[in-house]
């Protein structure tokens, strides 16, 4: 008997007793009711109190199951958000770089896997003064917007591109190019396999051609002359790192097209990917060492035939002729240097063109069987003197160049004086933001015999 009707049956006797009047038949049967009252009262409480801990139960499992939601919807989170890279985490700087990419173009080597998503624009206006001709025009351009789309299929496995749009629309003479699409395929530290549209590794810029990169609104005439910046072909090849701050990179590619050549450089005759000839095949190979932190030093070299089996009427003869192979070999060696708030850079380039004077006469054009540049460039931030812990930047700067396009001709051919010219460029870059640049320059063009006015440039770019 349980505690309860032990309890029960005591006051029901003690009642009885009390109640000496009562007939035995008469207690017993009202003891009994109210007995029987009693346990369906106990019964009601019983299964209300076990409705309670089940109500409780639901309670306690759909708080679970609301944490485990939000645990999941957490994670799912912090998976897009490091998928994307979302540029507002952290802001790209120069180191983020990788296989000489520019930051916001390294960004996919940086997710755990899928996509990842960036790009870079810049814009500028142009104002000449000094020299100026009765053709000269102040201008303005947002001259490029480009967008890089990767994604990270496994650790081994890695598509990356860059898709830029040029001068704003395609109905006022800009275009929309593919700057380069390729995959990885990592394989060790030392030798990974890369094939695709590649950026050419020759010079600085060329791979590293972001605007929060380089000083000055334009990019330096040496490397859009000689090295024909932006210069990407289709191809394949190698790259990895051969022991600590020692790299390279090395490519089989589509060779530059001799009928493209001119006696103002080399940027006519890429081909860009698009259908191109591939008659001919040329080698391009770089190596930079980085003996310490902000020391990087270069050099690169590009070889090949670039007839392509091209066929032109002779300006000469009249006559269908074949381009001859035209081997045009280019080299550079470059070096950048980084310390606090100063930054030094330097390039030199040269450029061989073979059979330069019979595709002159073929082309009816004045070409040079060899032409060179150099420049040197010092920049310096002075903004932690006057804000310290500052997270901007602003950089005086002052490059000189100089370009000689018509340095030594074929026998008999002379050369075109006005293709030598020296480029004083002071400026300033200011950075509000490490992803946002706001530039300043004043470029001095010096011809050994022409005119050429000189510019004042006001330019913005960003990364993200």
């Amino acid at each position: 008997m349980t505690p309860w009707k032990i309890l029960l049956v005591g006051a029901l006797v003690f009642h009885y007793a009390g109640n000496s009047h009562a007939s035995d038949d008469t207690r017993i049967q009202q003891l009994e009711e109210r007995l029987a009252t009693m346990q369906e009262a106990m019964a009601a409480m019983q299964t209300e109190l076990q409705s309670l801990r089940q109500e409780q139960q639901a309670r306690v499992e759909e708080q679970q199951e609301r944490t485990r939601r939000q645990s999941v919807l957490a994670e799912e989170i912090d998976k897009l958000r490091t998928s994307l890279t979302v540029p507002e985490i952290r802001p790209l700087s120069l180191d983020d770089g990788v296989y000489g990419l520019g930051p916001a173009a390294s960004k996919v080597y940086g997710v755990e896997q899928g996509l990842s998503i960036g790009g870079y624009g810049e814009a500028y206006y142009r104002k000449d003064v000094g020299d100026k001709s009765l053709s000269d025009r102040d201008t303005s351009d947002f001259l490029r917007f480009s967008l890089y789309v990767g994604y990270k299929f496994t650790d081994r496995i890695i598509f990356n591109s860059e898709l830029e749009f040029e001068h704003a629309s395609t109905s006022t003479g800009g275009s929309v190019s593919v700057e380069f699409a390729y995959l990885d395929f990592m394989m060790w530290k030392w030798a990974n396999f890369r094939a695709g549209m590649l950026l050419a590794p020759l010079g600085i810029v060329n791979e590293l051609h972001e605007p929060i990169a380089f000083n000055g609104v334009e990019r330096p005439e040496v490397e859009r002359r000689i090295i024909p910046s932006t210069w990407r072909e289709n191809g394949i090849g190698l790259f990895g790192q051969l022991a600590d701050g020692l790299e390279y990179r090395m490519y089989a590619i589509s060779s530059l097209k001799a009928s493209g050549f001119k006696d103002n450089g080399l940027r006519s005759s890429r081909q860009k990917g698009g259908e191109t000839l591939a008659e001919d095949i040329a080698f391009v190979g770089r190596l930079d060492y980085s003996p310490l932190d902000g020391i990087q030093l270069g050099v690169s070299i590009y070889t090949g035939n670039s007839g392509q089996g091209e066929v032109f009427t002779s300006q000469l003869t009249g006559e269908e002729v074949k381009l001859p192979e035209s081997n045009l070999t280019i080299w550079e060696v470059h070096g950048i240097y980084r310390y606090r708030g100063l930054e030094a850079r330097g390039l030199f380039a040269m450029s061989h063109l073979g059979d330069a004077r019979e595709l002159s006469g073929i082309l009816g054009r004045n070409l040079a069987n060899t032409m060179y540049g150099w420049y040197a460039e010092v920049a310096y931030d002075v903004l932690p003197l006057l804000r310290p812990g500052s997270s901007q930047s602003l950089s005086p700067f002052v490059r000189f160049s100089y370009v000689d396009l018509q340095h030594k001709m074929p026998a008999g051919m002379s050369a075109n004086l006005s293709r030598e010219t020296r480029i004083w460029t002071p400026g300033i870059s200011y950075n509000p933001h490490p992803n946002v640049v706001l530039k300043v320059d004043y470029r001095n063009f010096d011809t050994v015999k022409a005119r050429r006015a000189n510019e004042v440039n006001f330019g913005l770019g960003f990364v993200f």
